[in-house]
């Protein structure tokens, strides 16, 4: 998992699947999910869901990550089944920035 961008803890949202990095959808994504994200990292405490602008160029592998509170680590939240084209368009792509670091 890593956040694409000029910045470290800030940026689009990408896995690594099957050889290949490709974007998560924010689709129905959970407020809780960038702070999940985020500690996993080593990013903070926080976060939230950015705007952003710059697609990816992959798959969009994941979408309706449903992460609780309850969730330590992004691999164990539910979300439908991988898949690489998840998203409708890229402009569901998911750009999270990370806060309290």
């Amino acid at each position: 998992m890593r956040l694409v961008s000029d910045s470290d803890c800030a940026g689009r949202l990408e896995v690594f699947y099957n050889g290949t990095w490709g974007s998560v959808c924010s689709n129905q994504m959970s407020g809780v999910t960038p702070a999940i994200v985020c500690k996993q990292l080593n990013c903070g405490d926080g976060g939230y869901i950015a705007g952003g602008s710059e697609y990816g160029k992959g798959p969009t592998w994941l979408d309706h990550v449903a992460c609780s509170e309850q969730h330590s680590s992004l691999w164990q939240c539910p979300s439908e089944p991988w898949n690489p084209t998840s998203c409708d368009n890229r402009a569901e792509e998911t750009h999270i920035s990370c806060t309290g670091k």
